[in-house]
């Protein structure tokens, strides 16, 4: 397994990235030990380089005492930037900062949903770098201020997530696949991800599971590949 070219791999260490930047510039209304949390992030990213350039199996990776280390500093990194957070009225956050606290949820994310992701085998397959879940459509209404938008809010069963779309007729009640990938504003509402195809999915057994590669769109493709290549 070419461990370094590896899409889940490269979406893992800009995740990372994401991660420094929310920390250097912080800007959410809580404290937070930045020394400590950079500190860990060096750990993190150490581990994860170790992992990168093993080329093992994704098996043989999952029994690295460095991707153990990875887990257990993400696990700590996360309590220490979103400990403060349980509290917070996000109505009263200003739009940066509802769409940092969304970054750094979206990069703890691909770091601790790692492990689920190698575990789908070697095979270097750019839709298994990020997690394609079925979701049920429990709310949808125009955008307020951006024509041709729809805002969503979308159920695993497990969270809820917003969903801002283009797709026309998307309904209440529908089973979608969402891929989880870097929120993004759209006019002053955070989009935690986008539907991984144009129509719904067939039958009723998909919420709260993977979506099968043959049932994803080639849009969640060009996204992980143009993350995996730097772009912004």
């Amino acid at each position: 397994m070419d461990t370094s070219k590896d899409y889940r791999i490269l979406l893992a260490e800009d995740a990372l990235r994401r991660l420094e930047e929310a920390i250097r510039g912080w800007i959410l209304p809580y404290p937070i030990d930045k020394s400590g949390c950079l500190g860990i992030l060096r750990s993190m990213r150490s581990s994860l380089l170790r992992v990168k350039y093993s080329f093992l199996p994704a098996r043989m990776i999952l029994e690295m005492d460095e991707y153990r280390v990875l887990e257990q500093d993400a696990e700590r990194l996360k309590d220490k930037l979103l400990g403060g957070a349980s509290g917070l009225n996000q109505a009263k956050l200003s739009s940066k900062q509802r769409l940092r606290l969304a970054e750094i949820k979206y990069a703890l994310w691909m770091i601790l949903g790692l492990r689920g992701r190698l575990m789908l085998g070697d095979d270097n397959v750019p839709e298994h770098a990020v997690d394609v879940i079925g979701v049920e459509v429990t709310r949808a209404y125009r955008h307020p201020g951006l024509p041709g938008l729809t805002v969503t809010r979308a159920s695993t069963g497990r969270a809820v997530l917003t969903i801002v779309t283009n797709i026309p007729g998307v309904r209440v009640g529908e089973v979608r696949g969402a891929a989880i990938l870097p929120p993004v504003m759209f006019g002053g509402i955070v989009s935690e991800a986008m539907f991984a195809g144009s129509a719904p999915l067939p039958g009723g057994g998909f919420k709260g599971r993977r979506v099968p590669l043959g049932l994803i769109g080639s849009g969640v493709r060009a996204e992980v590949m143009r993350i995996a290549a730097g772009k912004r």
